[in-house]
């Protein structure tokens, strides 16, 4: 079971969410949400228990707690592989989905409330898993599971001891082995911080369940465990318990990282997506863990959503972030980054240039979001750390040879804006898109030049003040710079003015309109690559 596309209107946070996984190269296993506190991420939660509560049997969430505006509609539907869809607007459900499917078994839950901070005595919980009617309604309300995981984990085993055919060696490879396989897997087993389960005993006479576990040469109770250790058993007993009650479904986890350092959240969501998660399922889960953005964003299967510094008081959609360190960012602070990637050049670049860049997969460098050019530049002039990259513009040859004696780790692009590289002929000409003439097309640029130009003058000399690169700079060489430039503009010979035509106004959208070319694929072609490559060599 996957989600293809999920849209929301009217809905918590969002006046019209639509994530679409169109894009992603094959069904993700693991889909991360990432984002600042307050952006949102949660709410997807809390949508997939609106589309699943009225297949569950239990009373519904109080609409005023899901509607953004009372006054107008509330919807969520959502589109899963098998082309089918589920869409529920106030009591109505509709669905296109195949006979004898149901959503009582798709969508399963939990929140980020779930650690058990010690063992009690847990009295009376009866629990039927298929049902799922002990789960949180809420995503901000706690998740009791735990109790009624271990109460159950301790009756399959005192059933299996009571059985005929009783195993005591099958016994301890059902129940015992895959959960200390999976420890010995994220915790590093022969270490002195390995953890293994030891003893499980049920809820007797009164008493809370004895469960206890080796670590090192010491064998330590439940309660003594730190919150990162219970975090992990609990989640781990949680899957073992009803993956088999979930086997084809959406799991969707709030913060499954809390409490854990870096390393430790690596090793879960590899271990859970590649071990646990049933083969037929999908993951979602909100985070803002370094380890697992780190994991997501090197596996061919998973997606990352970005959640941050959007207004979802508009219609936004949300697409698969490639792996930027404008979404390391999330995690770990930018001067932090240094020490995270001790083996990457970091290198700010302006705005959402950093998702273009590292889409290109330069292997050494790892491009870092700042706000503008000038903000580049004042940063690596404060730090020679990082090295920077910022936009042409109207920035003329000797000003850009200036620029780098003064600064030798800030770089300027030869062509106005990314866009311009984006939009080379050369650049699609690579990607022969079927009907594109280059020659045409190159006419077509040089026609926009001759249209932009007269304006492109009068506004030089006040773009130009916005630059804090060149504030210093002497007045005859700036003078030396506008004349250049509006020399270009006159020139027919391409390579001459095509560096200063703003290509995010002035490239033929018209013509290219046809053939659909995203901007993340025209950044990945070889001749984008070498154009980059060689402004560092």
């Amino acid at each position: 079971m996957n989600v293809t596309k999920l849209v929301l209107t009217n809905f918590k946070r969002f006046t019209e969410l639509t994530v679409d996984l169109a894009s992603a190269v094959r069904p993700p296993r693991l889909v991360l949400l990432i984002g600042a506190n307050g952006s949102g991420k949660s709410s997807i939660f809390d949508a997939f228990e609106y589309l699943s509560a009225h297949h569950k049997g239990v009373v519904d969430i109080d609409s005023e707690y899901l509607e953004k505006a009372p006054q107008d509609g509330m919807s969520v539907s959502c589109a899963f592989g098998g082309g089918f869809e589920v869409c529920r607007t106030g009591s109505n459900l509709d669905s296109t989905s195949p006979p004898n499917w149901s959503l009582k078994s798709v969508f399963y839950g939990r929140s980020s409330l779930r650690t058990v901070p010690e063992l009690e005595v847990a009295l009376d919980i009866p629990v039927d898993v298929g049902e799922d009617h002990d789960r949180p309604r809420r995503f901000i309300d706690w998740d009791t599971r735990f109790e009624a995981d271990v109460a159950l984990m301790t009756e399959n085993v005192l059933r299996e001891v009571w059985g005929q055919d009783f195993d005591s060696a099958g016994m301890r490879a059902r129940f015992v082995t895959p959960i200390n396989d999976a420890l010995t897997r994220i915790f590093a087993n022969g270490s002195a911080t390995g953890l293994r389960l030891t003893r499980m005993i049920p809820a007797l006479g009164g008493k809370p369940p004895d469960i206890r576990f080796r670590k090192g040469q010491s064998e330590f109770h439940y309660d003594l465990l730190s919150s990162g250790e219970k975090e992990v058993f609990n989640v781990l007993l949680n899957l073992f318990i009803r993956r088999e009650y979930f086997a084809d479904a959406i799991y969707f986890i709030d913060e499954m990282d809390v409490h854990l350092h870096t390393g430790l959240q690596y090793a879960l969501i590899r271990e859970i997506v590649e071990h646990w998660l049933p083969p037929a399922s999908q993951l979602w889960t909100a985070t803002h863990s370094l380890g697992f953005i780190e994991y997501a964003a090197h596996s061919p299967n998973a997606v990352i959503l970005d959640f941050d510094d959007l207004d979802f008081d508009r219609p936004q959609t949300l697409v698969p972030s490639p792996p930027s360190a404008r979404v390391f960012d999330v995690a770990v602070p930018e001067d932090s980054a240094l020490k995270v990637f001790p083996n990457k050049t970091l290198v700010l670049c302006e705005n959402k240039d950093a998702l273009l860049y590292n889409g290109m997969g330069l292997p050494d460098f790892l491009f870092v979001e700042e706000r503008d050019k000038n903000a580049v530049g004042i940063r690596t002039r404060a730090d020679d750390r990082f090295l920077g990259l910022i936009d042409r513009d109207f920035i003329g040859t000797e000003e850009i040879r200036e620029i780098r004696r003064r600064q030798p780790n800030l770089f300027v692009l030869t062509y106005y804006s990314t866009e311009n590289y984006l939009h080379h002929p050369a650049n699609l000409a690579e990607l022969a898109p079927p009907g594109f003439d280059e020659s045409q097309y190159r006419l077509l640029i040089l026609r926009n030049m001759k249209t932009a130009r007269d304006l492109l003058l009068v506004n030089l000399e006040r773009s130009r003040n916005g630059y804090e690169v060149i504030k210093t700079f002497s007045g005859e060489m700036k003078s030396r710079a506008t004349a250049e430039i509006a020399r270009a503009t006159l020139s027919e010979d391409f390579e001459t003015f095509y560096p200063f035509l703003d290509m995010k106004s002035h490239r033929p959208g018209r013509y290219l309109a046809s053939f659909n070319l995203p901007r993340t694929r025209l950044a990945g072609t070889c001749w984008m690559r070498e154009a980059i490559e060689k402004l560092f060599a």
